[in-house]
C-alpha cells in the first residue's frame, strides 16, 4: 500500500513479505542493531472487533515461549497502524514450500509434523487452542531445520469469554474439523488435532484427503473419512500411516488421539513396525549374539478391531501409566508405600528396597455390556369389519410383517408396543353370511316370513272330551299362520357380519411388542482377582457404539463379545428380532510383576538354591496392590499374637485369683 509508512517505531520497512485479508507482513531492519532483521505485521483494518482480536493474538502468543512457536518482541500502535513485531523466519510457509514441491518426503513431512506437534502440546497444555492450524500457518525456514506455528490470531484462551460468535465459522477452508463447521465456539484441543492430521495428510500427498473440501456448504461437501495415501497416488509410505491419520480425522472428537505427542507417537510406532520388517538381517559375531527376544505382546482382540471407535484419551493414559511402570524404580516405590499402608507394621518393611524385578508386564482386562432390543411381531391376523364408507384403498404391495414400519425405539425401554395395519392388505368381499342383502334367513320361519300360531291348551281338551261322548269322530283342525314374530314377518334378519351393509373390509393386522436385555462378561485372565478389581478401581469407558437392526461385523470377532451376541441370540424366536444393539466397553489396566526379594538359601540343603519367584499385580489407573499374606511381617506379627496370648494369660490368672475361696 502506497499510504504504509517508511518507519514503525524503531524498525525500518524494507519489502513486503506476504499479505491477508486485514493485514500485510513486512520484512524490517531495526534502526540501530543492523543485525537484526524482524517481521512486522500491520493491521489494516480499523474495525474495533478486528483490533481486539489482533491485540489478544499478540497477548496469546506473547506468553507461548516454545522452540517451535514465532516468538514475538514487540506490539503497539503507531496511527493509523496497529503493529506487532515478531521474529523473521528466512523461509516461508509450509504451504509456499508445498506450492513449490508438489509433496513432501516422508522423513521431512515427519519432521515438520513432530515440530508442529510439540508446539500445539505446549499451547493446550497453556489453555489456548489454535484453531486455525494449515499449511499457511507453519513456517519451516530456508534451511529446513526449524519450523515454526504462527498467526494465533482466531486462538481462544482458556478461562477468557470468546470473541466469537455463536454460529459462525472461523479457520481455513479444508483445515476445518466438523466442529468448526457447526461453529467456532465448539472447537477444542482436539479440533487441531484434526487440523493437524491435515496437514500431515497434505505434505504427503500434496492435496486434501477428499475430493473436495468439506463443510462450505453448496460448494463443498460432507465430511468424511479421509481418502487412503495410495488413491491419492502416493508410494512408499507404510499402511499403518493411513490408520494414524484416519484416527487424528475420526469425525467424532473423542475417538482421536488425546494429544499431539499421542499422534507423533502412533505414527513413530508405525514407522519402526515397518521399518523392523524391512530391515536385513546380518550375522553377528559369536561374542554379541544376544539372549533369545521376548516374544511381542499380541495386541488385544479389542484394541486391534475397534481401534478406529475407541476413545483415545483413556488408552493414552493407559500407555503413559505403562510406560512409568516400565520403570522398576517406580515398581519399588509402589512396593515400599504399600508396605507403609498398614498400622502395626504387619507388612514387611521396605518390600520395595528388597524385590529385584525380573519381569513387568502389561494388560487392560476389558469389561463389555451387550444391551440388546428385541422386537416381536406375531403372525398377520385377518381382520373384518363392515364397509361403511364405501372408500377406495390405495392400491399397493402387500407388505410382509417384518416390512411394516413401526414407531422408533425410545432406546433400550420395554414397549407394550399395540397392534397396526398390515399396508396392502385392504380388500373388498361380499359378506358370504348373508349372500351381498346385507339379512339373513330367520331361522325361526326360515324365510316363510309366517308360522303357525300357538293354540289353547283348555279349549282343546273340552271339545276332545265332548266328541268322546258323543261318539262323534272330530276332523283334525288346519294349524293357524301368524307373521313371525322373530322377523316381523319380513322372513330374514339384520345380519350381524356386515352390520346390513352386504360388503365387508378384510385386512391384516400385526401384534408387536419390544423387550430390552442386557448381557455382561469380562476378560479371564489367570491368577487376577476380578472381584477385587471392581470393588476397588473404577473402569474407564473406551468404546460405546450401535448397530441397527443386528450386530455389527466387527464385534463378532472380538472372542468375549462372540460369546455375548451368540446368548443374545439364542434368546431369539421366530416371532422376533434384534432392532437395536449396543456393545460398550470398559477397561481396567493391569500390570504383572515378577521378582524375587533376593534371600537364596546360604546353608545346608538349600544351599546354592535359586530365589523363589513371586508374581503379584498393580491394579488399575489407582495403581493399588492387593492384601497378599505372602508379604506379612511374619516376626512383628508373631509377637503381636504372642503378645496378645500374654495378656489374655494374665488377665484370666488375675480373674481366678479374684474368685473367693
Amino acid at each position: 500500500m502506497s499510504n504504509v509508512p517508511e518507519w514503525i517505531g524503531n524498525y525500518h520497512l524494507e519489502r513486503q513479505l506476504g499479505k491477508g485479508g486485514m493485514s500485510q507482513v513486512w520484512l524490517a531492519r531495526h534502526r540501530t542493531l543492523r543485525d537484526r532483521s524482524v517481521a512486522v505485521k500491520l493491521l489494516l483494518s480499523q474495525d474495533a472487533e478486528w483490533i481486539e482480536r489482533f491485540a489478544r493474538e499478540a497477548e496469546i502468543t506473547s506468553q507461548l515461549r516454545h522452540e517451535h512457536i514465532v516468538p514475538i518482541y514487540d506490539h503497539g500502535y503507531q496511527p493509523p497502524y496497529h503493529y506487532t513485531v515478531m521474529e523473521y523466519v528466512a523461509g516461508g510457509s509450509l504451504r509456499d514450500l508445498l506450492d513449490q514441491r508438489g509433496r513432501l518426503p516422508l522423513d521431512q513431512a515427519v519432521r515438520i509434523f513432530r515440530c508442529a506437534a510439540a508446539a500445539l502440546d505446549y499451547a493446550h497444555a497453556h489453555g489456548i487452542v489454535h484453531r486455525d492450524v494449515s499449511t499457511g500457518n507453519i513456517l519451516v525456514d530456508s534451511t529446513g531445520e526449524r519450523v515454526l506455528l504462527a498467526d494465533f490470531g482466531i486462538a481462544r484462551e482458556a478461562g477468557k469469554v470468546p470473541m466469537t460468535t455463536v454460529n459462525k465459522v472461523m479457520g481455513t477452508p479444508g483445515f476445518l474439523s466438523p466442529e468448526h463447521a457447526a461453529s467456532a465456539t465448539s472447537v477444542t484441543h482436539l479440533s487441531d488435532i484434526y487440523s493437524l492430521g491435515v496437514v500431515l495428510f497434505v505434505m504427503l500427498a500434496g492435496t486434501l484427503p477428499w475430493p473436495y473440501t468439506p463443510g462450505l456448504g453448496e460448494g463443498g461437501g460432507p465430511f468424511a473419512p479421509p481418502m487412503l495415501l495410495r488413491d491419492r497416488g502416493v508410494s512408499g509410505v507404510p499402511p499403518d500411516v493411513d490408520d494414524v491419520i484416519r484416527t487424528m480425522l475420526a469425525l467424532a472428537p473423542p475417538k482421536r488421539y488425546s494429544s499431539a505427542k499421542a499422534a507423533v507417537e502412533a505414527l513413530d510406532r508405525a514407522l519402526r513396525r515397518h521399518n523392523s520388517t524391512t530391515q536385513i538381517a546380518t550375522v553377528a559375531p559369536a561374542s554379541a549374539i544376544p539372549g533369545p527376544p521376548a516374544p511381542p505382546e499380541e495386541p488385544h482382540p479389542v484394541e486391534q478391531v475397534l481401534a478406529a471407535d475407541l476413545i483415545k484419551a483413556p488408552m493414552q493414559e493407559a500407555h503413559i501409566r505403562a510406560s512409568e511402570l516400565d520403570n522398576p524404580r517406580q515398581v519399588a516405590d509402589l512396593l515400599n508405600r504399600w508396605s507403609r499402608e498398614r498400622p502395626l507394621q504387619l507388612r514387611r518393611p521396605a518390600l520395595g528396597r528388597q524385590a529385584a524385578i525380573r519381569r513387568i508386564v502389561h494388560r487392560n482386562v476389558y469389561h463389555y455390556a451387550l444391551r440388546v432390543l428385541y422386537e416381536t411381531r406375531n403372525p398377520a391376523q385377518t381382520v373384518e369389519e363392515p364397509d361403511y364408507k364405501v372408500s377406495a384403498s390405495k392400491l399397493e404391495r402387500e407388505l410382509d410383517r417384518w416390512e411394516v414400519v413401526l414407531p422408533a425405539p425410545k432406546g433400550f425401554e420395554n414397549e407394550a408396543g399395540g397392534v397396526v395395519r398390515v399396508p396392502g392388505s385392504t380388500r373388498v368381499v361380499k359378506c358370504d353370511a348373508c349372500n351381498g342383502i346385507g339379512r339373513t334367513i330367520c331361522p325361526r320361519c326360515q324365510g316363510r316370513q309366517r308360522v303357525t300360531a300357538p293354540q289353547d291348551a283348555t279349549p282343546k281338551l273340552d271339545r276332545t272330551a265332548t266328541a268322546v261322548a258323543s261318539g262323534i269322530t272330530a276332523a283334525p283342525a288346519a294349524p293357524a299362520l301368524v307373521p313371525c314374530p322373530e322377523c316381523n314377518g319380513v322372513g330374514g334378519l339384520h345380519c350381524k357380519r356386515c352390520n346390513g351393509v352386504s360388503r365387508l373390509i378384510l385386512h391384516k393386522t400385526v401384534r408387536w411388542s419390544r423387550r430390552a436385555s442386557v448381557y455382561t462378561g469380562d476378560d479371564d485372565l489367570p491368577l487376577v482377582d476380578e472381584q477385587w478389581l471392581r470393588k476397588n478401581c473404577r473402569a474407564r469407558e473406551v468404546y460405546c457404539e450401535q448397530a441397527h437392526g443386528g450386530f455389527r461385523t466387527e464385534w463378532q470377532l472380538v472372542p468375549r463379545l462372540q460369546e455375548l451376541i451368540r446368548e443374545a441370540e439364542g434368546r431369539l424366536t421366530p416371532d422376533s428380532r434384534v432392532v437395536l444393539s449396543e456393545v460398550a466397553i470398559s477397561f481396567i489396566p493391569v500390570t504383572e510383576i515378577v521378582f524375587d526379594l533376593e534371600e537364596p538359601a546360604t546353608t545346608g540343603a538349600g544351599k546354592g538354591k535359586a530365589p523363589a519367584l513371586y508374581r503379584w499385580h498393580i491394579y488399575g489407573f489407582e495403581r493399588r496392590l492387593p492384601n497378599d499374606w505372602r508379604f506379612l511381617n511374619w516376626d512383628r506379627a508373631i509377637a503381636l499374637v504372642s503378645l496378645a496370648l500374654a495378656l489374655t494369660l494374665a488377665l484370666l490368672l488375675a480373674l481366678l485369683l479374684m474368685l473367693p475361696r
